[in-house]
């Protein structure tokens, strides 16, 4: 490091990136933290160069919720950025010692939602939102640390954007951050942030058919679909904005609790309407399974929700034993950490040979989308889709599945 300019006291971190050590700003006689990266993480004669342009980037950022970044440079194989220091924790220590509370983690929050639209509105996309880098200082203040895989999603061509670099932690890594062909933006960290207010009321990450937080821990039932719109798959659905990710946070606490909590298993046909069929419905999408339920309750079906196709093929077998048969089992196709459409149709074929099912996936290539009659499906149903396309899918099936089996009966007869 520079002569006389910076003093090391002790490491205080170290990840997979650098390492982090707390010091002395000999000139200014304040605590600084100095984050070290090798040189290694990049491959080319720019890098360097890319790097400083990066560091003035964030150095320009002045905003009470992110740390700010004093001063940077490269000694030798080793670049450095020189940053605030905060005395306090961090998140993952506040949850690893179980000091985290409901209340508490609807006031950290939205300043979280404040640091990101300021980073996002300069052009800044973080990339790596996690526990460990959300700071509490002693006096309650919360900042938003380690902006090491920020990448410019307004300058495609700056340093962290490049291929080699890491995209982040994985259990909070949005679904296109796996996709080498995704345009990572600023609604990867909208997602990475509804995993760690899910997990900051849970104490666990969502995974596979996730429950909201009512059912798991019993919180307030009103946060559920804040969540579940930041963690949507498709980043299309998800908040357009951290600053819109607040307001709805803010907004749902000023609206009166709801009486039930969510996912509801059972919901019976509209009592308006005559009963126009029983359908089992795959879907791991919470919000997207409670606008199916809503939408086909208002046009008289009964519905049965699963998030797993295990439990699908499960509830299906039941309803043939009790002598109450589904009319229509509506298929998603993708379902991570669970039984998938594809597994779940072939054991329902093998259950009841007359099922019939849509299957529904945004992945539009994939074989049961494009032929679905060879692989055991009535129709398909692409993602996303409106309520339209929904009841008027549902109700052509039925139509024909009635048509058909009517034929049989009568040839019976």
């Amino acid at each position: 490091m520079p002569a006389g300019e910076y003093a090391f006291d002790a490491l205080i971190g170290q990840g997979g990136m650098g390492a982090v050590y707390r010091g002395q700003q000999m000139k200014l006689d304040r605590s600084v933290a100095i984050k070290i990266l090798h040189r290694q993480h990049g491959t080319d004669y720019a890098y360097a160069e890319r790097f400083r342009r990066e560091a003035q980037s964030l150095a320009q950022m002045n905003h009470p919720n992110i740390v700010s970044v004093y001063d940077f440079g490269v000694v030798g194989d080793y670049l450095y950025y020189v940053m605030e220091f905060i005395e306090g924790t961090d998140l993952h220590h506040l949850l690893s010692t179980r000091q985290m509370t409901p209340a508490r983690a609807v006031e950290i929050v939205p300043a979280l939602c404040d640091a990101l639209f300021y980073a996002h509105s300069k052009g800044l996309v973080h990339r790596d939102i996690k526990p460990a880098n959300v700071l509490i200082a002693q006096d309650g203040r919360v900042k938003l640390a380690d902006f090491g895989l920020a990448k410019r999603f307004d300058r495609p061509s700056t340093l962290l954007t490049q291929s080699h670099m890491a995209m982040g932690t994985p259990d909070y890594a949005a679904p296109e951050q796996y996709d080498t062909r995704a345009v990572i933006d600023h609604r990867a960290d909208i997602y990475a942030l509804g995993v760690v207010f899910y997990q900051m009321l849970t104490g666990t990450v969502p995974r596979g058919a996730w429950q909201p937080p009512s059912a798991m821990v019993g919180t307030d039932p009103r946060l559920d679909m804040v969540i579940v719109r930041a963690l949507l798959p498709d980043r299309n659905q998800r908040y357009a904005s951290a600053a819109e990710f607040k307001q709805t946070l803010l907004a749902s606490l000023t609206t009166a609790p709801e009486t039930t909590s969510v996912p509801v298993q059972t919901t019976p046909a509209s009592s308006t309407r005559p009963l126009q069929g029983r359908v089992l419905v795959l879907e791991d999408d919470l919000l997207l399974r409670q606008l199916i339920v809503r939408n086909l309750k208002q046009e008289g079906f009964e519905i049965v929700e699963t998030g797993d196709g295990v439990d699908t093929v499960r509830c299906y077998s039941e309803a043939m034993l009790a002598g109450q048969p589904f009319d229509l089992v509506l298929i998603d196709l993708t379902i991570p950490m669970g039984m998938g459409g594809a597994r779940a149709m072939e054991l329902l074929r093998q259950l009841d040979p007359q099922v019939d099912a849509i299957v529904s996936s945004g992945y539009r290539s994939d074989p049961a989308m494009l032929h679905p009659r060879a692989h055991g499906f009535a129709d398909v149903l692409p993602k996303p889709y409106d309520s339209a396309d929904l009841t008027r899918i549902v109700r052509e099936v039925l139509h024909k599945r009635r048509q058909r089996l009517g034929t049989a009966a009568g040839m019976q007869g």
